[in-house]
């Protein structure tokens, strides 16, 4: 016994070792990486100035020309500092909220829904419709299918056939789910909605499979997990009981 608990200690000691070890080369590696290319990036501009037809001077580093060709990139840095000024007070406004009322996850969490939905109806306007929409009929397909063998296609096949969707009509209109509704597409927002709910159907596929393998994992022990887990045992749930444990079955 003794023996086999120093091999063990040892065995562990030495992963413990390589981990490190391999965390320094992972920095290093990434430091060097990024320097390369931020290096050759700042290379090719120099290189092929007179033939870039959009550079402005920027404003960061005025003596340098900034490519103003791509219009996302344009637009984010045109609205970088209403962004951040509407991020400030955001982050001001939850804190002084969770401060003022001692709000704890859920608070917080209910507080946050809000807030997203005053700043996406302020970005989309009645388009925000069409968002939650689809989202919440993505969340009821999970609950639906989640332990069933049909799950992956038909999660997949959902999302794909939205994110066409969304691309061919562009968003859609309001008017051809009925005249009486097309008054609606005179407030569509400040943004394209369909533009970057790319992101949201990769959400959604992250948010079903992550239920549908809590459902699928049959090594975890809740009530271990919970009697070891210090962040459980003080009456809080840890980021990997969330994982394991689908909404509903999580017991403290």
């Amino acid at each position: 016994m003794a023996i086999s608990s120093a091999m063990k200690k040892k065995k562990k000691e030495k992963e413990e070792y390589w981990k490190r070890k391999e965390l320094v080369f992972l920095v290093l590696y990434a430091i060097a990486f990024y320097a390369f290319i931020i290096h050759r990036s700042l290379q090719l501009s120099l290189d092929h100035e007179p033939e870039l037809y959009a550079l402005r001077p920027g404003w960061l580093l005025p003596p340098r020309l900034n490519d103003a060709s791509d219009s996302q990139w344009r637009n984010f840095r045109a609205n970088l500092p209403i962004l951040t000024l509407v991020f400030s007070l955001f982050a001001l406004l939850a804190n002084s909220l969770r401060a003022l009322f001692a709000l704890k996850a859920k608070g917080m969490s209910f507080v946050w829904l809000l807030l997203s939905l005053a700043y996406l109806s302020y970005l989309h306007g009645a388009c925000i419709l069409f968002i939650l929409s689809i989202a919440s009929l993505n969340f009821l397909l999970v609950k639906m299918f989640a332990q069933t063998k049909y799950f992956s296609p038909v999660l997949w096949l959902f999302n794909i056939f939205f994110l066409l969707c969304n691309r061919v009509y562009e968003g859609y209109s309001f008017s051809i789910f009925g005249e009486q509704l097309a008054y609606l597409d005179n407030y569509r927002g400040t943004f394209r909605w369909h533009i970057c709910f790319n992101f949201v159907i990769l959400r959604m596929i992250s948010f079903g499979y992550d239920y549908h393998w809590a459902h699928q994992d049959p090594l975890f022990d809740q009530q271990k997990h919970i009697q070891r887990c210090h962040t459980c045992k003080s009456g809080k749930t840890c980021y990997r009981l969330l994982q394991k444990c689908p909404e509903g079955e999580i017991f403290l």
